[in-house]
């Protein structure tokens, strides 16, 4: 939970310092809704899940974000000792570089692609499970159709992560999973 709260005083303070660097830079609020699919052997110790968050943005040029973005999946483990509920944590940074095509009169469409890295923290309920927190990447792409201040999201996003599993005794390994979300974003002026 430390870790947590460092990373997002961080995001926080790294999009602030970056405002103030630069004059034209505008702040986004976006709130998130979606999926998460576990792919590979992440599938054999948990299921499909919804997932929850809100990124930050700051946009340094009308086709260049900063992203920062914290999201909650409420899920479920299939560990041999327990099949109990996990809260997956994730916190990262990142650029989305975009395309900003008009419309119509008011809209814009802007399709982009995202890089970035932070960690995911796995908290368990389970007694018997270690809760564990590990680096993870990703990648992403979507597009946002934008009205005025106003947008409409949709992503998809390829992580990968290291993962340390929360029995005693075994090694950490490279893992991947798949998030779609859409959402809304709120582009400050």
């Amino acid at each position: 939970m430390r870790t947590m709260m460092l990373a997002t005083t961080a995001l926080i303070a790294g999009a602030t310092v970056l405002s103030a660097q630069a004059p034209r830079a505008k702040p986004e609020i976006r709130p998130f809704a979606g999926a998460s699919i576990a792919t590979g052997s992440q599938r054999d110790f948990f299921n499909d899940a919804p997932v929850f968050g809100l990124q930050g943005a700051v946009e340094l040029k009308p086709t260049l974000h900063l992203v920062g973005t914290f999201a909650w999946t409420p899920g479920h483990n299939e560990f041999v000792l327990t099949r109990d509920k996990v809260n997956i944590f994730e916190y990262d940074v990142g650029l989305e570089l975009s395309m900003v095509r008009p419309l119509g009169a008011n809209w814009q469409f802007r399709p982009y692609i995202g890089l970035g890295g932070g960690a995911r923290t796995y908290a368990y309920e389970a007694g018997q499970l270690a809760d564990k927190t590990c680096a993870a990447g990703y990648g992403a792409l979507g597009t946002e159709f934008q009205l005025g201040r106003t947008a409409l999201r949709v992503e998809g996003r390829d992580n990968v992560f290291c993962f340390k599993s929360p029995v005693a005794g075994e090694d950490s390994k490279t893992r991947n999973d798949i998030r779609l979300t859409a959402g809304f974003a709120y582009h400050f002026r």
